[in-house]
């Protein structure tokens, strides 16, 4: 093929490359979760690199070669070599006159043999695209040539060198195949030796055709080669630019033996090597050939340089601030932490210096494309926006300063030092050694960051010392500095036994109408997170809808009659406390005008008694007199106190004439007291239990709701001992001391096995109390 016939078959070889990589850049850019992949085309390009890269591809374009070039791409990892090459090769295609190309990446060749084979089979494959003669005939000789610097052929030459010795050892087990069938099946012997037979004599020709694929080029003239293959590559009407990427991701001794190949090669007519890397991880693999001066070495190797124009820090800032305000930008609202101020000052101090270039911006983006929707149900974040983004980065930038957090939660939170722990001097040591896990040059910027994240550890860096009062503020605003949230940030999601904030908001919606709050208050109690709802109202009960208090208010009536049996927890922190503390609270926010009517009225349609009584003691002036307490500010005025009152001696009274109902109220004796105060007499509460431990069985039970149950922890030990007791007074008010010995005398603990344990305590206690014993100096 020659004359037009051949120059039509180069156009459309051409074009048929050109038509490839101009598909593949109209595919969409990979912007998803972990991609650093380069961009393909001018109009991706927001480094303002194209016409630096059109200058190139035009040096390039207009090279007349009678010798061939080696240019270089220099530049850091992630400072964007491969989208510069990108651009250069469009601006290839989009020339007429341009020249050819090919895009090399050793690093997936394995080791330096293969990768070093790979580069001549690439480069001859593409020089015979055309598929003329001439083209064929070229990619030949290269072929040819890189067989000889690469020794391929060896292989195929020893295979075909041993064929002799197996074709005279399939002749020797045919003649014994033949020879042993005396006296067995002839024809299955006769088989065997006819095919041993003919493998003898198939293997010296097929060792022949090894042996002439295999042969020893080197013994031919390679002068003589290389002279027919230069001649061959000076027909070419265009170079051939051969992209080289990713050489500063091979190992040192893989980076030698490539450059060695193309420094050797370096010269061949109308053949442009472009090679892209980090000059100082090239040089320093090039010290041990070259006395120790690799980049004297790379100089000898590279003709031209053209190093990456340096991308202004501002502009790698703003892109990354654009997309993460695409990703994150919804969930920037001060109910979730949100604060110009607060993440200005973070990101420029804290996540700014991170961000050298683009692969850094990228990769942050990932991380926070990642992590952020396990916080995100709608548009409610579960944590504080600030906090999260600050944590991403040094998840990202610095993981072991990160994943060291996590376990150093006593001293990020520092929820002992209010209690005087005298922990402050080690404190401040182990602040500073949180600090030495970061490297040098990022010490401020950690130190920073730690100050923004846990204030409450400020003081440790020369910072604030905030006040107890604090934590509340810090609470609201889902800081991880806080007990609740700290654990979310690490564990991606609710603790166990925690309500997340996507289901508060949506009890907080429910308390429009009675139904629905109904429906998620038995939700919430099915999954057991009552105590978590009440904590939650104790720590936000501003942001209770005062507008849905006639709805709300006898809800919160209703959860915290659930709990008020709950006596096993903290008593200064128990779910209980907090039930009652924020209904107290949420009443004072209500209206003057209709508070002390819906709170009569939550407790008609409740019957809670015992927050009621509660709320009474709270705004009960002649009860808080007692305390002489000078900062009494009650909820409720004395007529509705009063109204209380009496609508909890009725409910109270009724609960009495059913029988067994009162027994089963969770606060009993407590009531009982009540019952007393408001009625300014023992009889009523006194009748009701005479009647209630009428029968053994009645006693028993009334045993065991009387008895208080406990614990003691003695010096050494490890676990804690139950300690169950009775209060004196409350038996001899309600029972009677003497009474109480006689039921106890009569009754065989073994027959109530349910009671046996409340029993056998109280005739205990008894009998200490009449005297009848003496106290053992070994019970606590």
């Amino acid at each position: 093929m020659s004359g037009p016939l051949s120059r039509l078959s180069a156009w459309r070889a051409r074009r048929c490359a050109r038509l490839g990589a101009a598909a593949a850049r109209t595919e969409a850019p990979d912007g998803g979760i972990g991609a650093e992949a380069p961009i393909r085309k001018a109009s991706e390009d927001r480094l303002r690199r194209a016409d630096f890269a059109n200058r190139i591809g035009g040096v390039l374009s207009e090279l007349s070669l009678r010798e061939g070039r080696v240019f270089a791409i220099r530049g850091g990892w992630g400072f964007g070599k491969s989208s510069l090459k990108n651009l250069i090769t469009e601006r290839l295609d989009a020339t007429n006159e341009g020249a050819d190309w090919l895009d090399f990446n050793p690093w997936q060749w394995g080791d330096g043999d293969a990768i070093a084979r790979a580069l001549f089979s690439q480069i001859a494959d593409r020089l015979r695209g055309e598929h003329s003669k001439a083209a064929l005939a070229r990619a030949a000789a290269l072929r040819r040539y890189g067989e000889i610097l690469t020794g391929t052929g060896a292989p195929l030459k020893e295979a075909g060198s041993a064929t002799h010795l197996i074709s005279t050892v399939l002749t020797n087990a045919s003649v014994i195949a033949v020879a042993s069938a005396v006296g067995f099946d002839l024809p299955a012997a006769a088989k065997i030796a006819a095919t041993l037979a003919v493998l003898s004599v198939g293997t010296p020709l097929l060792g022949r055709v090894l042996s002439h694929l295999g042969r020893d080029r080197a013994s031919d003239p390679l002068d003589k080669i290389r002279e027919a293959l230069e001649a061959r590559l000076r027909e070419l009407e265009r170079p051939l630019v051969v992209f080289v990427d990713d050489i500063d991701r091979l190992e040192p001794e893989q980076i030698r033996l490539l450059l060695r190949q193309v420094k050797a090669n370096a010269n061949l007519p109308n053949i442009v090597f472009v090679l892209l890397f980090q000059p100082s991880i090239v040089e320093r693999a090039l010290d041990p050939v070259a006395d120790g001066d690799g980049r004297a070495f790379l100089e000898k190797v590279v003709q031209a340089s053209f190093d990456l124009p340096a991308v202004p820090a501002s502009i790698v800032h703003r892109i990354f601030t654009e997309e993460l305000s695409e990703l994150a930008g919804p969930y920037a609202t001060e109910a979730n932490g949100f604060t110009q101020t607060r993440w200005g000052n973070a990101f420029v101090g804290c996540i700014q210096p991170l961000l050298r270039n683009m692969r850094d911006a990228r990769r942050l983006i990932s991380s926070i494309a990642v992590h952020l929707p396990l916080h995100a149900a709608g548009d409610v974040f579960e944590v504080n926006i600030v906090d999260f983004l600050l944590l991403e980065a040094l998840r990202v930038f610095e993981p072991d300063l990160h994943e060291a957090l996590f376990r150093e939660r006593e001293l990020l939170l520092q929820e002992l030092r209010f209690l005087g722990n005298g922990r402050r001097d080690e404190d401040r040591a182990a602040a500073g050694r949180l600090l030495e896990i970061v490297s040098d040059e990022r010490r401020d910027i950690a130190r920073d960051a730690l100050k923004d994240l846990f204030p409450p550890l400020e003081w440790a860096y020369g910072g604030t010392n905030y006040a107890d009062g604090f934590r509340l503020k810090w609470l609201t605003a889902k800081r991880v500095c806080s007990p609740r949230f700290f654990p979310r940030y690490f564990e991606l999601q609710t603790a166990v036994g925690e309500m997340s904030e996507r289901r508060f908001v949506a009890f907080l919606d429910a308390t429009a109408t009675e139904d629905g709050l109904a429906r998620e208050i038995a939700d919430i109690e099915a999954d057991g997170l009552l105590p978590s709802l009440v904590a939650r109202f104790d720590e936000s009960v501003d942001r209770l809808p005062v507008e849905n208090a006639a709805v709300l208010l006898r809800g919160m009536f209703g959860i915290a009659q659930k709990l008020a049996g709950d006596r096993d927890a903290d008593p200064f922190n128990s779910p209980w406390l907090s039930a009652w503390r924020s209904t107290h609270w949420f009443l004072k926010r209500i209206p003057d005008d209709v508070r002390g009517g819906l709170a009569l009225e939550s407790l008609r349609q409740t019957r809670a008694l015992s927050v009621a009584a509660l709320l009474i003691h709270l705004n009960d002036p002649a009860e808080q007199a007692k305390g002489a307490d000078d900062a009494f500010d009650p909820a409720l005025d004395l007529k509705t106190v009063e109204a209380m009152k009496a609508e909890w001696l009725r409910i109270m009274r009724g609960r009495a004439a059913e029988g067994d109902a009162l027994m089963a109220e969770p606060d009993l004796l407590s009531q009982l007291y009540r019952w007393r105060d408001y009625t300014g007499s023992l009889d009523e509460p006194r009748a009701w239990m005479n009647e209630a431990i009428r029968s053994d069985e009645g006693f028993a039970s009334m045993s065991t709701r009387m008895m208080s149950r406990g614990t003691s922890h003695s010096l050494g030990d490890r676990v804690s001992t139950p300690h169950n007791t009775f209060n004196r007074e409350t038996i001899d008010n309600f029972i009677g001391i003497d009474v109480a010995k006689a039921r106890c005398d009569a009754i065989d603990p073994a027959q109530f096995p349910v009671h046996e344990e409340a029993l056998r305590t109280l005739r205990r206690f008894l009998e200490r109390w009449l005297g009848l014993k003496e106290r053992d100096p070994f019970d606590l």
